[in-house]
């Protein structure tokens, strides 16, 4: 924790000194800055912010071999992301990511309809600190969420997963060959069957995960990123590409991701998604996806250095998607995947998903 104290003092002396200098010396040619809006009245509405909040029921099958079924359960999933602002206009402020589900990859309880007993869990899984530093930079610090860039969990840690450490990052226009956003971030990656953040505070004095990355837009549609990780020495590279609104009759999006381990037993992993919109109101939306993930990418010997998303898995695996929104901040999904070789663990799953998501309305009521 004494690490942690010390960078959170160093950050915000420097926080303190940018500050004041922006303040002593406008821009060259710049306008007489307008006068800034009154903030408002109510305390919470200042102060608190629900970043996402969702609830989500679905139903799930998992078969390992022919006869061997794992799941066949309806499942409920809560998850809310909150802000707090310890100065009215967030330069300093605190985040918490409060969700079901007991391990690394879950974010889903059982809810005793089928093969699994019922059982509730709901955790603190990440809770850090952050500072932005006038208006380019940020830092955090605590049990901070992953940096996914342009690509997904397919190809890197689940959407539910937990790291202890500190990240600095830029983020300014990009011009010309420039990314738009570089970060470094240097922590701990592992407790995967531990979900309760503060219990995994003690690793912020621990490293075993580097990760240096940098975003760039391409466009309107398009993002690219590209990053160097390192996880207990295992060298990774991975790069991203996600383009939207394809001027193209068959597919409207489109997903390529590619991780290469690049020491200790090399390998290369990839992932990709095509998307159609069927109607112009995009109520209507399907896909498919491929993944090619090598049984051991994610391995030191015999541990595992990470967990990518559990509906992907590792493994060749290839499936449908589809979407169902009627009203705005609800949505049913359908998502399907077959094995195509030996890798152990699923063979095939499907799932039915129903959610909400409600974050504005508790921002409503905030006001």
């Amino acid at each position: 924790m004494q690490w942690l104290l010390l960078f959170l003092l160093s950050v915000l002396s420097l926080s303190t000194d940018l500050q004041a200098e922006e303040a002593k010396a406008p821009r060259a040619g710049s306008a007489p800055a307008a006068i800034p809006a009154p903030p408002p009245s109510n305390f919470l509405v200042r102060h608190l912010q629900f970043l996402g909040a969702e609830t989500v029921e679905r139903f799930r099958y998992i078969d390992k071999a022919p006869g061997k079924v794992t799941d066949r359960d309806l499942q409920y999933r809560i998850s809310t992301r909150v802000q707090v602002n310890l100065l009215g206009d967030g330069a300093t402020y605190v985040q918490a990511r409060g969700e079901t589900g007991r391990n690394f990859t879950a974010g889903y309880d059982y809810t005793g309809v089928g093969r699994n007993p019922a059982y509730w869990s709901f955790n603190v899984k990440s809770l850090f600190v952050g500072q932005k530093i006038g208006h380019h930079w940020e830092a955090q610090a605590g049990g901070i969420e992953y940096d996914w860039g342009a690509g997904t969990e397919a190809t890197y840690a689940d959407n539910d997963a937990w790291l202890e450490g500190y990240r600095m990052r830029y983020t300014g226009a990009g011009h010309g060959i420039l990314p738009d956003k570089m970060s470094v971030t240097i922590g701990f990656v592992g407790d995967f069957l531990e979900p309760n953040a503060f219990e995994r505070l003690h690793r912020m004095g621990d490293e075993n995960y580097i990760q240096m990355l940098a975003s760039k837009k391409l466009g309107k549609n398009r993002e690219f990123s590209a990053e160097f990780d390192s996880l207990q020495g295992i060298r990774y590279s991975r790069d991203a590409l996600h383009w939207s609104k394809l001027p193209l009759f068959v597919i409207d999006e489109l997903s390529v991701e590619a991780l290469t381990r690049a020491s200790n037993d090399p390998g290369f992993g990839w992932f990709s998604s095509l998307y159609r919109t069927l109607d112009p109101k995009a109520r209507f939306r399907m896909g498919v996806f491929y993944s090619d993930m090598p049984k051991g990418i994610f391995l030191h010997g015999k541990a595992t250095v990470l967990q990518n998303g559990d509906s992907y898995a590792l493994g060749k695996r290839i499936g449908p998607t589809f979407r169902f929104s009627p009203v705005k901040n609800f949505d049913v999904t359908l998502f399907g995947s077959g094995r195509l070789d030996a890798t152990p663990g699923a063979r095939y799953r499907g799932q039915v998903a129903v959610r909400y998501q409600f974050a504005g309305l508790l921002n409503r009521l905030l006001r």
